[in-house]
């Protein structure tokens, strides 16, 4: 007997089948595992083969202050040091950090037709500014520096020099405002709005009943006072609201042609309205930081080809209103008013008392010899003739 109930214990014992959970983690992981080498794989035929759009991947780089800028920017790698730094090189400019006594300082900031798109930097209209300073009054103690910046908007323009080009004591910065972008490109960024925290099934309440709106109104208030329950739950606070991007005909703002068709209209939709209350809002942060820091404020209003011919000239997209067309978007072009962009930024500057040079009438007597062929961006004779512009009284 003994010996039999040993020979039973001894038999090998039949292999465990594996339970269902490990069963289930060992699935969960092999699809996680082929989902990571399709990912890979796809990532990597894609870099190999190329897409529509792997052009801008590979050339602008996203900053959450600065916006989508050129990868190769000088602004990535450009921090000052008062305390360490007795200079800076800003794009081949040497500028000495304590500033030479008498010396003024005017400092350009602006998008790529500051910076000079396709110019080399001496002739963009900033250092053309200089060399008409320089040829009137040789013994002239200004100082003029090109900070602008392929790619940025009004708004990145404000928090690059609020951020990093104050040490370089500026007397007078002047804003390029590229009229072909600059004010419906802003409509990039987002503002902040008030949202009221509350339980889901209470916005169904207030939204329907009197009662049930009144007593979410008095609970709001009672908990203010009180604070029974977080703002979290109950209450209210800012958060990001990024703004609508399309107007009300299916034009879309941040579209380089699109976006500049919409300012020209006759009647603009209330996004091109929100895109003008944008500017100013800027515009005043741009003087409010001026009278902090000891510096005053200029606008350049770079026109477009269109403003300075009258008629639809967006170069780099000449079948604009056809193509719109195909989309199912009309737009006549007995509706466009090409100054009113123009006119509705005098009139801002004038609002907030702000120095503002109109270059538009001198590049009416180059017309569009003033701009590259195929593109919006001022060429060499255009740079100087809104270097003109700055200077004439």
């Amino acid at each position: 007997m003994i010996d039999h109930v040993l020979a039973v214990t001894n038999e090998p014992r039949p292999a465990r089948r594996p339970s269902l959970r490990r069963a289930l983690l060992l699935r969960l992981l092999s699809l996680t595992l082929g989902s990571l080498a399709a990912l890979c794989l796809l990532e990597v035929g894609l870099r190999i083969v190329g897409y529509a759009g792997a052009e801008e991947r590979a050339q602008s780089r996203f900053d959450a202050r600065y916006g989508t800028v050129r990868k190769d920017s000088w602004i990535f790698d450009f921090q000052i040091d008062p305390r360490r730094h007795r200079a800076v090189e800003l794009r081949g400019q040497h500028i000495e950090l304590q500033k030479p006594a008498g010396q003024r300082r005017v400092l350009f900031v602006g998008d790529s037709a500051t910076e000079g798109a396709f110019v080399p930097i001496e002739a963009s209209y900033p250092l053309r500014f200089q060399q008409l300073l320089d040829a009137r009054d040789p013994e002239n103690r200004v100082r003029v520096i090109n900070a602008g910046v392929w790619g940025m908007t009004t708004i990145d323009e404000y928090h690059l020099l609020r951020d990093k080009l104050l040490p370089l004591q500026p007397d007078v910065v002047i804003v390029g405002v590229f009229m072909a972008n600059d004010i419906n490109f802003n409509l990039a960024h987002g503002r902040k709005q008030l949202r009221l925290q509350a339980p889901a099934w209470s916005h169904w309440v207030r939204q329907h009943s009197a009662l049930g709106h009144m007593l979410f109104l008095r609970a709001l208030s009672f908990n203010a006072r009180h604070r029974w329950l977080g703002p979290e739950t109950l209450g209210a606070r800012w958060v990001p609201a990024p703004l609508s991007r399309v107007d009300a005909r299916g034009l879309h703002m941040l579209s380089y042609p699109a976006g500049e068709l919409a300012l020209y209209l006759r009647k603009p939709s209330a996004l091109v309205d929100e895109a003008y209350d944008v500017m100013e809002q800027v515009l005043g942060d741009f003087i409010a930081l001026g009278r902090q820091h000891g510096f005053s404020v200029r606008l350049l209003l770079i026109p477009t080809p269109s403003s300075v011919v009258g008629r639809l000239a967006i170069l780099h997209h000449p079948e604009i209103l056809t193509t719109l067309r195909e989309q199912g978007i009309e737009v006549d072009a007995s509706e466009l008013d090409f100054g009113l962009p123009t006119r509705r930024m005098l009139a801002l500057c004038q609002k907030l008392e702000l120095p503002c040079v109109d270059a538009r009438p001198a590049m009416k007597r180059l017309g569009l010899a003033a701009f590259f062929r195929g593109d919006e961006h001022p060429n060499e004779a255009g740079h100087r003739i809104l270097a003109k512009a700055l200077l004439a009284p």
